[in-house]
């Protein structure tokens, strides 16, 4: 049997480490992504080879996909998961900041989509997975840019799925809620690099206590164990949204409708209207 082939993006922690290594785990050759390369090293083995790169540089991208087909032949699975967020009010955000989160979260997603797909349509198979957000489906105050992101690339990979059916490419959405990663930090690392005037002091209180509970949130291993599932079902699904309290979540927007799950969503995030 032929070598499954699988290229991960921002494998150098979190979700795309975890998935990087369980996909090497089942079996498959996984070419590992990410800007950081001494972490990537730390996970090279027999079946995981790290690329660095930066997925805002287009002729990386290219260099990197042309390398997996020099070397393998073919690529069988694309994991878009590099992510970038910035935390803020939408008045406070500055253009350049706002500019950054679509170059990362959605033209560098866009840039492998374009890069993998002529092989895979060749090879007349292949599944894109898409790595989102839960806030791809319900944004929520201080985070408008990075949820705005974030839909952008559910847009694009439900247009994407119809687009490549008929060439025997399955395409993945999965949106996970808060998980344990080094992402909340860095997100919270944003947020201060952002001056708001001090009538957003509560909106940033209450964006801090909507990501408290990252301590006690499922580890990555939980997402990478769904990216699986679906490379290696039949028939995979069109979206996963993970863990349990975020089904929830989307499920709650449906039934209390969009004006009382914002009010249900602020009550959480323990600010209100002054």
């Amino acid at each position: 049997m032929t070598q499954r082939i699988a290229l991960v993006t921002g494998a150098s922690s979190g979700i795309g480490r975890a998935t990087a290594e369980l996909l090497a785990q089942n079996g498959y050759y996984v070419f590992a992504a990410a800007r950081r390369m001494y972490r990537l090293e730390q996970i090279r083995s027999d079946h995981i080879e790290p690329i660095q790169l930066d997925v805002t540089d287009e002729e990386a991208v290219h260099r990197a996909v042309s390398h997996v087909i020099s070397t393998k032949g073919r690529i069988d699975v694309l994991v878009n998961n590099a992510a970038f967020c910035q935390l803020g009010a939408i008045e406070c955000v500055s253009m350049e900041a706002a500019h950054r989160q679509f170059e990362v979260n959605v033209f560098g997603y866009a840039r492998f989509m374009q890069a993998v797909l002529p092989h895979m349509r060749k090879q007349k198979s292949g599944c894109i997975v898409n790595i989102v957000s839960i806030l791809s489906r319900i944004s929520v105050p201080g985070f408008g840019w990075y949820a705005a992101s974030k839909y952008a690339i559910e847009a694009l990979t439900d247009a994407l799925r119809g687009e490549v059916m008929e060439f025997g490419i399955d395409v993945v959405l999965i949106a996970p809620g808060l998980i344990k990663t080094e992402f909340v930090p860095n997100q919270l690392r944003t947020l201060e690099a952002v001056e708001h005037p001090p009538g957003y002091e509560r909106l940033l209180a209450g964006v801090r206590n909507l990501v408290a509970g990252e301590p006690k949130a499922p580890g990555p291993e939980i997402i990478a164990k769904a990216v699986v599932d679906a490379v290696t079902a039949s028939n995979p699904p069109v979206r996963h949204a993970l863990p349990l309290d975020s089904k929830m979540s989307v499920a709650a927007r449906w039934l209390l409708g969009d004006r009382i799950f914002a009010w249900a969503v602020r009550l959480q995030m323990r600010f209100s209207r002054t």
